[in-house]
């Protein structure tokens, strides 16, 4: 069979096809940016973003560098949501807050004349997977090698593996081309034959083996399904992004995105309030016409775009009789996804070129549904577990002779619920001892499987919880990706940005196309575009 893998699938080709959306309309951008020069006297379209997460920032950014008069309110003390830092002063250490790797960033860079100002390092290998019965690398851009590396462990398998390898190849190809939906049947077959398939039923189509099946089960981990309920265009999508086009981390760390596309805002003229809530949006004849905030203090609006979650935004910022009872059931039938246990450790010695790997997964087990319901019930011995080396990354990562670890568990939110009451009225012993008995089991496993010696390392620790997620985005169950990008909430089935109520965008990963870095920033831009259509058919 021939490798129709070997088939020259630029970057930029890649970039662009993330750019659809999980399947939404490919964006022209020079023709929704000519958009705004239609609409005469800005000054009247004043616009509020409430919340400065990515798609927040993206959408302001576009509306401020057009000329509209903006102010964004968020309610912490510093830009970015997931996409930050933070420092621990006691060992000098700046520690990532969720970014691992992303797809598609080069990109939306160049649209936004800022690859200058953020730069992308290439990810040295895809990752290393570490199971009961294996231990390898996945190399970066090589599908070849990838064949090569699975054919030897799973020679039974050979015919599969290369079929599987060109559906990706031929899957890209789909996704390269515009889309209409009208013929979408016949120009885009894989595309239309997956929309109501799970990545369960397209691996089963190709593999015997179970372990294989786990081995590329794993790439569609960003999204906190398992196999069974993960929607085969977007596990396919992050397969081909990985396998044939490779990952990026943003340098220094992913707060330098948040503060160029801050700097953007506020160069030309747009503000920025910090420590500003909004608790409601204020709505007159089916249209916003401002915000209030929990201070009391009111902005007016022509528009709105929400970066705060969607059942915050639709249950609570906006009066009840606002929205369609149609709308209102459907809202009931999304789920917020997984959340995160996540351990941050920063060690007094230099672990780059001293041990393989930089995104190293460890699974326990072959059983793949198991693992997502281990996650789910926070038992951090049977779930996966992902440990980020960042200074196998780039040099320089942390100081001379220290290193920077993150312990990566996905979790559910139920078991985080018995402590809710007491965590936020201050009352923590008994959450902390929890807390800290996942801590140490997760410490254990890394330095049993990975980092041999680990504790005798450590010099600075610190861990969040779900409610510590809850705390610090206040979104719901301590949502990492918005809302849960199920088969009912993904591709063209996915939540619009264009709320029922005139004037009110979503611009987060609860809109679409939905969570992670890359379509968070593409979520505000394509609310900029609905924007902008609306305003250009009122004028």
């Amino acid at each position: 069979m021939k490798e129709s893998f070997d088939k020259s699938i630029s970057r930029r080709d890649f970039l662009t096809a993330l750019g659809i959306g999980m399947g939404a309309a490919a964006l022209d951008w020079e023709e929704i940016e000519a958009l705004p020069s239609t609409v005469e006297d800005k000054s009247e379209y004043p616009v509020v973003v409430i919340g400065s997460g990515l798609g927040g920032l993206t959408a302001a950014a576009l509306l401020v560098r057009k000329g509209f008069p903006l102010i964004v309110l968020e309610q912490r003390d510093a830009v970015g949501g997931y996409a930050t830092a933070f420092e621990r002063a006691g060992g000098g250490f700046t520690f990532e807050i969720s970014l691992h790797w992303c797809l598609g960033m080069a990109r939306f860079l160049e649209e936004f004349g800022i690859k200058d100002k953020v730069e992308l390092v290439k990810l040295p290998e895809i990752s290393r997977m570490i199971l009961p019965d294996y231990d390898f690398i996945w190399p970066q851009q090589n599908p070849k090698e990838i064949v090569r590396i699975l054919s030897e462990k799973f020679p039974q398998e050979v015919e599969g593996i290369r079929s599987f390898m060109k559906l990706l190849a031929d899957f890209l190809q789909e996704y390269i081309k515009p889309i209409d939906v009208k013929s979408i049947f016949t120009t885009h077959p894989i595309l239309w034959e997956m929309r109501n398939k799970t990545a369960a039923q397209v691996l089963d189509r190709f593999f015997k083996d179970q372990k294989l099946k786990a081995v590329f089960t794993l790439f569609g981990g960003g999204f906190g399904l398992p196999p069974s309920k993960l929607p085969a265009n977007s596990y396919l999508l992050l397969t081909c992004g990985a396998i044939l086009v490779g990952r990026d981390y943003i340098k220094p760390r992913s707060r330098a995105l948040s503060d160029a596309l801050r700097q953007i805002i506020e160069h030309h003229g747009g503000r920025i309030v910090f420590n500003n809530e909004v608790e409601n949006i204020l709505i007159q004849d089916g249209a916003v016409t401002g915000v209030k905030t929990t201070g009391g203090k009111t902005y007016p609006a022509k528009a709105i775009f929400s970066n705060a979650s969607g059942p915050t935004t639709f249950g609570e910022m906006l009066p009840r009789d606002v929205l369609p009872e149609s709308f209102r059931a459907k809202l009931q039938t999304y789920r917020p996804s997984e959340s995160s246990f996540i351990v941050w450790l920063g060690l007094k010695q230099e672990l780059r070129g001293k041990m393989l790997g930089y995104n190293i997964l460890v699974f326990d087990g072959y059983d793949t549904e198991a693992v997502h319901e281990a996650s789910l019930a926070a038992d951090a011995l049977k779930a996966g577990l992902n440990i980020i080396v960042y200074d196998n990354l780039y040099p320089g990562y942390s100081k001379p002779g220290k290193s920077s670890v993150t312990l990566f568990m996905g979790c559910g939110y139920d078991p985080w619920r018995k402590f809710e009451e007491d965590y936020f009225a201050g009352r923590k012993e008994t959450y902390q001892k929890e807390k800290d008995r996942i801590t140490q089991i997760l410490i254990d496993r890394t330095e049993s499987r990975v980092i041999p010696g680990l504790r005798s390392m450590i010099e600075v620790m610190d861990a969040a919880t779900p409610l510590t997620n809850v705390r610090y985005t206040k979104n719901p169950q301590g949502a990492i990706v918005g809302y849960e990008a199920s088969l009912d909430n993904s591709g063209f089935n996915r939540i619009k940005n264009r709320t029922p109520v005139k004037g009110l965008y979503l611009a987060s990963a609860w809109g679409n196309p939905g969570g992670g870095y890359i379509l968070a920033v593409r979520g505000g831009q394509s609310a900029f575009k609905d924007l902008m259509e609306d305003w250009t058919k009122k004028t």
